[in-house]
Order: structure tokens, then C-alpha cells, then sequence
């Protein structure tokens, strides 16, 4: 991390952006491994069942209660993944941009070691941003940036549930209109990753559709897999890389820090 000072009280978010990229492509082989093993390959082995319970279904023409339970099972594994994922960027990210690298080891005992206070917030920001958009989508949008960084917060603050919802509503204050900035910018480009991954699946879709393949059995391909797998930890990947930076950065604007706080962290 530079030492230059910045203003208190003021988020740039091309100072995000900027750290977050410097961040991942220094420990990018780490990031992606962890991405791969707790998002990439469960999501891709989850939607290739889910396509062939879905194929089943069709053929049967009769519904299946398995559907529903596995879909729900799913979830709950996606999210404790998800929980581990996160503590373990985290901690990567602020080793990192406090000059040291970490090892894939390291990350991922920070992230099973505080594994259910991780799940129980990602669960609880989860449904409350959820409940936020069937309202109206405003309120959702409100709670999102105001408690986006409660994960890094429970990490690094070593806080607990409730202090971690805390520490990040504090945070946050006075920059949720530029943090809801970054997000346009965020989407913007998972967009177009997204565009880019459609390209590439459609090389591989298209044909198998002008043949007259189902659409569960196009899921359900090998060669879909690993082209889910991968987009899935990359998207994982930047989201919390993302978020722990954006932490970083509004402890040192919202507090005047300067970068050797963050030795103080995990020591």
C-alpha cells in the first residue's frame, strides 16, 4: 500500500479499483485457487446435478420433491463456502497490502477458523438485503452499502455478529453515495465479463441447440463445467478481494491511518 495521505472522510473509488486489481494480480494464483476450491467447483457440481434432477423432471413429465431439497442444500453449501472464501481473502488482502504475501494454507485457516460468525453474518446481510429489494429495491440498495463491508469487519476487527453490522454502518457513513458509485462500476463490468462468458458458452451452446439438445442436457455438458467453474471463482474472486479493499480504505479515510495500522492486524 502507498504511504500517500489521504483525505479524511473521502472515499475514491478509483483508488479502490486500483488497489483491488494490484491486490489480485500480485496474489493472483492464491485468490484463484481458493476461488476455485470454496465457490468454483461447488457451484459447477450443484447446477450439474440440479440439471439432471431438472432433465429427469422433463422426461418424468411428474415433479420432483429432490429438486426443491437439493436447491436448498445447495444454498446453505454455497453460502458456508462463500463465508469461508471471504474470511480468507480478507485476511490475504490486508497481508498483502500491508507488504506481505500469504500462502493458501494461511488463508484458508483464517477463514475455517472463523468459520460460523462468517456464515451467521453472511447469512443475516443476505436475507436483509433480499427482504431490502422485495421492498421497493431502494431499501435493499441502502442496506448493501451500508453494510457491505461487515464481513471484513468481523475478520479484521476481530468483532462479533453485531459489532460487525455496527463497525460497518460506522464506516460507511458519509460514503454510501460513493460506495453505491463503485457498485454501478462493479456491475458495469460483470457485465461485460458476463458478455464475454456468453460469447464463449455460445460456441459451445449454439451448436448443441440447432441439434435439438435440451437445455438441461446443455447444462449438464462437460465442457459447460469447467466454463462455469471458472467464471464463477473469478466473479467470486474480485467481489471479496473488492470488499476487503474497500474495508481497507475506509478505516483509512473514515480515521486518518496511516498504512502502518495495518501491521497491528492478525499479529
Amino acid at each position: 500500500m502507498t504511504a500517500d495521505h489521504v483525505q479524511p472522510g473521502k472515499l475514491e473509488i478509483g483508488r479502490v479499483i486500483s488497489e483491488t486489481i494490484g491486490v489480485i494480480r500480485r496474489n493472483f494464483l492464491t485468490f484463484f485457487l481458493l476461488s476455485l476450491v470454496l465457490s468454483g467447483i461447488p457451484t459447477a457440481i450443484l447446477g450439474y446435478f440440479q440439471a439432471g434432477l431438472i432433465s429427469d423432471q422433463a422426461a418424468s413429465g411428474t415433479f420432483n420433491p429432490a429438486l426443491i431439497s437439493s436447491t436448498l442444500l445447495g444454498v446453505l453449501a454455497a453460502v458456508i463456502t462463500a463465508s469461508i472464501l471471504q474470511g480468507a481473502l480478507v485476511y490475504g488482502t490486508v497481508q498483502d497490502l500491508n507488504g506481505r504475501r500469504s500462502t493458501v494454507a494461511e488463508c484458508l485457516a483464517t477463514g475455517l477458523r472463523a468459520f460460523l460468525p462468517l456464515f451467521i453474518v453472511s447469512l443475516l446481510l443476505g436475507l436483509a438485503i433480499a427482504l431490502g429489494f422485495i421492498l421497493l429495491i431502494v431499501p435493499g440498495i441502502m442496506i448493501a452499502c451500508a453494510w457491505c463491508v461487515a464481513v471484513p469487519a468481523l475478520v479484521a476487527d476481530r468483532t462479533t455478529i453485531g459489532g460487525a453490522f455496527k463497525r460497518a454502518a460506522e464506516l460507511t457513513r458519509g460514503n454510501r453515495w460513493q460506495i453505491l458509485g463503485l457498485f454501478v462500476v462493479i456491475l458495469g463490468v460483470m457485465i461485460v465479463f458476463g458478455l464475454v462468458v456468453g460469447v464463449i458458452s455460445a460456441v459451445v451452446i449454439v451448436p448443441m441447440v440447432l441439434a435439438g439438445v435440451s437445455p438441461e442436457a446443455v447444462a449438464a455438458n462437460p465442457v459447460m463445467i469447467p466454463i462455469n467453474m471458472v467464471s464463477n471463482a473469478l466473479t467470486s474472486l474480485v467481489s471479496s478481494t473488492g470488499v476487503a479493499v474497500l474495508y481497507v480504505e475506509l478505516r483509512r479515510v473514515r480515521e486518518d491511518l496511516g498504512p502502518q495500522w495495518l501491521s497491528e492486524i492478525f499479529s
